[in-house]
């Protein structure tokens, strides 16, 4: 729980026609909270530079995403995964390393993703990367931007900045706190915000290239984990997405 001075402001993201306006806009209520927290003996973060890292790191991606990574989880290694957008649609593909799918999940704009089970040959709704990789994490459309460099963040969500220069992001049903490395600024780490004495997921990025984490580790309280290294990354003109099976919903569902 934040006092007066640690918390500098709370803002839901702008929509896409407003977000350059967003660097000036954190810039102003980060500069008023500083000149009124100071005569406290507070610690206050250097307001440009955060200015600055919110002003990158909240960017629109600079258009669709298509990456490749080598897929690590506790039980098994050398599957792949991989992501491709095309406008507001995206496909996370799960294979194994000489065989064909293991399974695909589908998701358009900010609505429930769908999950196809290739085993099972049957498909079911999922709200984030826990039903998917089966550790506790983000919703895909956040985790898109953080792959691709960004701040987790879209429209809607709320962005809290302290004093003490971490970030805490509260979307529909999930919140995490986020720590930032500057020069270049990036993402280096991702905790979930649970309620009061429940630890959450937590992510590690590392290896990054500008922005952009080459490995990503996943870990759930419970000790499960998955690990991603990227090994390739493009960002086509026009993405061609995966064809979706025409599945029944699985049992239960």
């Amino acid at each position: 729980m934040f006092d007066r001075c640690s918390t500098v402001s709370v803002m839901p993201l702008p929509s896409s026609g407003h977000r350059r306006a967003l660097g000036a806009a954190v810039l102003v209520v980060v500069l008023a909270a500083a000149s009124g927290c100071a005569s406290h003996g507070q610690a206050v973060v250097d307001p440009a530079q955060l200015a600055e890292a919110m002003e990158l790191l909240t960017r629109p991606l600079p258009g669709d995403f298509a990456a490749l990574y080598s897929l690590r989880v506790a039980r098994s290694g050398g599957l792949r995964l991989a992501v491709v957008t095309a406008g507001d649609e995206g496909r996370l593909t799960i294979s194994e390393p000489f065989g064909g799918a293991v399974s695909l999940t589908a998701w358009s704009g900010q609505g429930p993703a769908v999950f196809f089970d290739m085993d099972e040959g049957c498909r079911r709704e999922v709200v984030d990367l826990e039903e998917v990789l089966g550790v506790g994490a983000l919703p895909l459309s956040q985790a898109v931007r953080l792959l691709g460099g960004r701040l987790p963040v879209i429209p809607g969500d709320e962005v809290v900045l302290d004093s003490g220069g971490a970030i805490e992001v509260r979307g529909a049903g999930w919140a995490a706190r986020i720590r930032l490395s500057p020069q270049p600024w990036r993402v280096v780490e991702v905790s979930e915000l649970g309620s009061v004495g429940r630890a959450g997921w937590h992510l590690e990025l590392s290896s990054h290239a500008s922005s952009v984490p080459g490995t990503i580790r996943l870990e759930n309280s419970d000790g499960r984990w998955a690990e991603l290294e990227l090994t390739r990354l493009e960002w086509p003109e026009q993405a061609s997405l995966p064809e979706l099976p025409v599945f029944e919903r699985c049992a239960g569902w």
